[in-house]
């Protein structure tokens, strides 16, 4: 049965935000969180069946009603919606959101005007903070400008009530204005003292000047990049400072989001505001400020004795002007009713009123079931008494077969295997079955891409031209489909898993998570990919040898350590790169994005993006091709890349830097890596307990694909020119592949820990 829910699409400050009254989000037999991860889409990184936005400041909900405590308007609740994972976070507030309530709620009557002006009082529920905002009504604030919105919106003053201490209790975790950090030392860096005020004030800060974070001859345009250039020394501070406020046991233990960064500076000459800041966030530099970052540089202003207020040439009156990357920001600190109040203004609009499908998913069997026989869909009320399903014994694509089979269309979705008695996989025959790919990441990706590619042609080739029905089963980077697929996958040789370095890299790392492993699945048949690393010129890269010995790192930016980017961190070390990396892109696109800007120094691309995102930039001369990943020959060798037949390898680049040969157990890790991540890329695979005979059918079938011009014709665009393997030799060279040394695992995790204080678990 399907619902509607009743939502507005507000823009506040620099996000964008759902609100629903909390009344439209109670949808019988389903649980608040349920509701919001259906609506937006998500898990889906795209979040292509919902109204998210497939980024973190298009994806949040704000979830009001009106307020039954004393003196409290309105009770609003923030929801930080997942993406590609089925979580919603309810951890914290957001401050952008925020300006949504006021207007919503006069629009709505829940208060009204008075003299022109409209005055909300606000209980956010995640954090207990009490705010008040005000709208002038008179015209006067109806279309102003904020940083970081190319368009005007309704004025709207956000007060936070008495923030001092929220977290930890106290204004000063540290009992001082002023604390001396004993920053710890690792492998290639000494430790050292820093100074820096620790303060708790709308969320955990610690604040330091320009000179400690290394910016002070660095103009203030040029800071956000070359904040990313000292992001190792930034967040050693950062973390040092996390255990002086009591918010960690060690600076191992510090979570990445609290407490945050900011760095400070007296105004320039001339310059109308009081100082200078730019916040890091998660380890990147802030375009602008968080509000409740806002909100504690305001307080520390007004501190004497601290990092902020040392800068300033005279007291602060009542408004408080900060210089952001991206423009000015005014803030205020005054009493409002006899309470201490900070905040600032920020802006909303009214984007569009809304009535949400609910498409609630029920038990796929039952459908199948009653459609079968004819019955009418279930209701939602009634399929919350059936039976839970098995977890993910069958995937939501297999019911829709189901369905679609029992009304009278499964001879086109499945090749008309479906309605077939079962047959077996052990007769050189697959008549009558179902091929079924599980795809453990979000649809619409390159590995469900190439999936859905690869298995809609091999069914041609197998004989019996089985049905295909492709599942995706995303979750935990590829994690989740893995594992139920190691659980429980049919071992009848109908039911095979996909891999690509993302699933692999976790089990290399022996994450506790990974409860598969390829060494107990049979490979059917895999197929490589390669890549370049490049550089930006400016950045005086002109050939390898510029890689070393430089006065400041070069910086490389990176998605996560700990999938694809981790063959690249290891070729930078078997090399002896002066390199720094900064994470949290969401893709290689933004990377080359902020290597254009000058952003970041390094970056690197597979080959199905070079053409586009890579060559034009090396042919206008702003970026250098470096070196190729190259490829793993028949003997286990790394040869060129035959897409780069003129680029020289990473480890041609090592002899031209160092004269000599790579050898040892970094050279062993990156020849490990690169099979495993580039020339051995994606995979399918087979149960262990999966029949001889189906196994052996799969790969001839697999191989017979890999030697049909028509399909390398076809498969140029999707596979790049590197082949489809599933020879005679293919079950000894994906062992010897797959075969990782303890030696390759301890140093690799090494890396992540004394490099990028990742620790494994």
């Amino acid at each position: 049965m399907k619902h509607t829910v009743k939502a507005t699409w507000m823009r506040g400050g620099t996000s964008k935000c759902w609100v629903f009254e909390r009344s439209a989000l109670e949808v019988p037999g389903f649980t608040t969180e349920e509701v919001l991860l259906r609506l937006f889409g998500s898990p889906d990184p795209r979040q292509i069946d919902g109204v998210g936005g497939g980024s973190s400041t298009t994806s949040k909900a704000v979830i009001l009603s009106p307020s039954e405590e004393p003196g409290v308007d309105v009770d609003y609740t923030f929801a930080q919606v997942g993406i590609e994972q089925a979580v919603v976070d309810w951890g914290s507030n957001c401050g952008n959101c925020s300006a949504v309530i006021a207007p919503y709620a006069l629009k709505h009557g829940w208060v009204h005007a008075d003299d022109g002006q409209a005055t909300v009082r606000i209980r956010n529920t995640n954090t207990g903070q009490l705010l008040i905002e005000r709208m002038n009504l008179d015209g006067t604030q109806s279309a102003e400008f904020i940083p970081g919105v190319p368009f005007p919106g309704q004025a709207v003053e956000i007060g936070f009530l008495d923030p001092a201490g929220g977290t930890t209790g106290q204004l000063f975790p540290a009992s001082e204005p002023l604390s001396t950090l004993q920053v710890a030392g690792n492998a290639t860096h000494p430790g050292f003292e820093a100074e820096a005020t620790l303060l708790d004030a709308g969320a955990p800060l610690v604040i330091i000047t320009a000179a400690q974070a290394g910016l002070d001859a660095a103009d203030f345009s040029d800071w956000p990049a070359q904040a990313l250039a000292e992001s190792e020394r930034l967040e050693r501070i950062r973390r040092a400072g996390a255990v002086a406020m009591g918010l960690a046991g060690s600076a191992e233990a510090a979570q990445r989001a609290i407490p945050k960064l900011a760095i400070v500076q007296s105004p320039g000459h001339g310059d109308e505001e009081n100082f200078r800041v730019m916040m890091l966030s998660m380890g990147a530099p802030h375009p602008a400020l968080a509000i409740t970052g806002s909100v504690g540089l305001t307080m520390a202003a007004r501190q004497p004795g601290t990092t902020v207020a040392n800068l300033l040439s005279t007291e602060p009156g009542e408004v408080l002007c900060m210089q952001t990357p991206a423009g000015q920001i005014r803030t205020w600190q005054r009493q409002i009713e006899g309470r201490t109040a900070v905040g600032t203004t920020r802006t909303a609009r009214e984007l569009a009123e809304a009535q949400l499908s609910f498409d609630p998913v029920t038990h796929p069997e039952a459908q199948a079931t009653a459609l079968l026989a004819g019955e009418p869909m279930l209701a939602t009320e009634s399929a919350q008494l059936l039976d839970d399903p098995p977890p993910h014994k069958r995937g939501t694509v297999f019911a829709s077969v189901a369905i679609f089979a029992a009304l009278g269309l499964g001879a086109t979705l499945v090749g008309g295997g479906l309605l077939n008695p079962p047959a077996t996989t052990t007769d050189g025959d697959y008549a009558g079955e179902t091929l079924q790919l599980v795809i453990p990441l979000a649809e619409g990706g390159g590995t469900d891409t190439w999936a859905r590619f690869i298995g809609q042609e091999l069914i041609h080739e197998i004989p019996g031209v089985p049905g295909f029905a492709p599942t995706n089963e995303s979750g935990g980077e590829g994690i989740t489909g893995s594992n139920r697929f190691a659980a429980s996958a049919n071992d009848d040789g109908t039911e095979l898993l996909v891999s690509t370095a993302t699933t692999v890299v976790p089990w290399v790392l022996d994450r506790d998570v990974v409860k598969y492993s390829f060494d107990k699945l049979e490979p059917i048949m895999v197929n490589g990919t390669g890549g370049v690393i490049y550089g930006r010129t400016d950045a005086g890269l002109k050939d390898v040898k510029d890689l070393v010995d430089r006065k400041k790192p070069l910086v490389f930016g990176g998605i996560a350590a700990t999938g694809l980017d981790l063959t690249t961190l290891v070729a930078f070390d078997l090399l002896d790169a002066d390199v720094t990396s900064t994470f949290g892109f969401e893709g290689r696109g933004p990377v080359n994005l902020a290597l254009q800007r000058g952003e970041v120094d390094l970056d690197y691309t597979t080959t199905s993006s070079y053409d586009s995102a890579v060559r034009p930039i090396a042919e206008d001369g702003s970026a250098k091709i470096l070196m190729s990943f190259g490829q793993l020959d028949g003997q286990g060798e790394i040869v060129r890349d035959p897409n780069f037949p003129e680029v020289p390898t990473v480890i041609e680049a090592y002899e031209q830097i160092h004269g000599t040969k790579p050898e040892g157990p970094k050279l062993e890790a990156y020849r490990t890596l690169l099979g495993l991540t580039y020339t051995y890329q994606k995979g399918l695979w087979a149960p262990k307990d999966a029949p001889e005979e189906a196994v052996q059918l799969l790969r001839e079938s697999a191989h017979e694909l890999s030697q049909n011009e028509e399909f390398n014709e076809r498969a140029e665009a999707v596979l790049g020119g590197y082949p489809v393997v599933a020879d005679e030799q293919l079950s000894q060279r994906i062992k010897e592949a797959y075969t990782v040394s303890e030696e390759t695992k301890s140093y690799v995790t090494s890396l992540l820990k004394d490099s990028y204080k990742i620790e494994i678990n």
